[in-house]
């Protein structure tokens, strides 16, 4: 059995290795526009590699579907699998890594496993088109002709195109008359409506809460970072993903709690107590010079020493209800994962198309997208399982 998969990522190289396992004289193809095998891979968890996460949520995936196939191949059978090929796994608050907390070392054993089972590689060839001809898959590349009985795309998708993310892949599957969801940027910083620049850089762990018009959406403990255009950091990541998710919206907004560890009726007390101690402002004891100095700004508080009693019941709101209102999202470059791609209504359960059946799809190409902690490429590694399942009965 002749097979190529596009794309040398995390659901590419893993495919590759499971059917290499488990079907006798398969013969394994590779290819990837890039020079560099796992480029993005390389990248992942802060160069660390987060490769699963020990709990899933409801809202860990953008869709049931999607968060079914994680849990036909959760993190307990991803860290058996691992093991069964020599990568030894550590978990630290849930988030599971490579042992060594090393992207490079874990992409540079995958690859000299490959090469030892005799997995082809090619690099610098892009994919021009592709034609299902007499129960054969014909691939045309920029430099050659290929032909396959199963062809599988892995290629990811437009999320940082400085490490090669594109979605050129994207534009020929319309051709063959798939439903494609356009691509939006997710997991990545967002443009706020109220001005930052004055507290740019600083960071504060708060928690981080997300409301759609109305409705309150998510909810996370996280560090906020704050940049000269709006806010960043792993909650605002997920506030972004759940944004681009929505279909359609008025307003959203997010706010901080800057100090989530007391009750706003406690802090206007513990404020009102601190309030005569110094000549100096007590914000400048609590926080940074310029967030005590935005947080009085925001507050429209005018006295800079002493407070009245209403000036500090504003603070104190402030403080535990600072909100910025969503402008946008940076783009692709900034953003870790693409909310869009390949719809999963073009496919059966098993990853296979239903008008194309010797072409199969994983990984970030396809409308599946998860939040921080490990979930997408934990995806990439379960929707790897379920192709590579697929084709072991034939």
């Amino acid at each position: 059995m002749k097979i190529g998969i596009i794309g040398q990522g995390q659901a590419g190289l893993l495919l590759a290795i499971m059917l290499k396992k488990n079907i006798k004289d398969v013969d394994v193809t590779i290819i990837d526009k890039n020079q560099v095998t796992g480029r993005k891979l390389l990248a992942t968890g802060n160069g660390r590699c987060n490769l699963a996460n020990l709990k899933i949520k409801e809202n860990s995936y953008n869709s049931k579907e999607v968060l079914k196939i994680v849990k036909d191949f959760d993190a307990k059978k991803q860290i058996e699998f691992y093991k069964s090929i020599g990568v030894m796994t550590r978990s630290i608050n849930d988030l599971v890594y490579p042992f060594s907390l090393k992207a490079k070392d874990y992409v540079d054993y995958l690859f000299r496993y490959l090469k030892e089972c005799k997995i082809k590689f090619i690099n610098n060839e892009t994919v021009k088109d592709y034609e299902i001809n007499k129960d054969k898959v014909k691939l045309t590349t920029n430099k050659k002709v290929f032909v396959f009985d199963y062809l599988v795309f892995a290629t990811g998708n437009e999320s940082a195109p400085q490490l090669g993310g594109d979605a050129s892949i994207l534009s020929i599957l319309k051709k063959h008359g798939y439903e494609i969801k356009d691509n939006k940027p997710g997991l990545c910083p967002i443009r706020t409506i109220e001005q930052t620049k004055n507290i740019e850089n600083e960071r504060w762990k708060a928690k981080v809460s997300l409301n759609i018009d109305k409705d309150k959406v998510y909810e996370e403990d996280g560090e906020v970072i704050f940049k000269k255009d709006g806010i960043s950091g792993i909650a605002i990541f997920n506030c972004a993903s759940l944004i681009a998710r929505s279909k359609k919206f008025k307003k959203a907004t997010i706010t901080l709690d800057l100090m989530p560890e007391v009750s706003l009726s406690e802090l206007e007390s513990i404020f009102s107590d601190m309030n005569f101690v110094s000549k100096e402002s007590f914000l400048y004891g609590v926080f940074t010079k310029p967030m005590a100095a935005y947080i009085q700004h925001i507050s429209n508080v005018k006295n800079p020493f002493r407070y009245t009693q209403t000036e500090i019941k504003k603070l104190a709101k402030t403080v535990k209800e600072l909100t910025f209102t969503y402008k946008d999202s940076y783009d692709f470059k900034e953003c870790q994962v693409a909310i869009g791609g390949l719809e999963l209504s073009n496919l059966n359960s098993d990853l296979f198309s239903k008008t194309e059946k010797y072409v199969g799809f994983a990984g970030e190409l396809l409308n599946a997208d998860g939040l921080c902690g490990g979930y997408n490429l934990m995806f990439a590694a379960a929707s790897a399982n379920k192709i590579a399942k697929y084709l072991i009965k034939k």
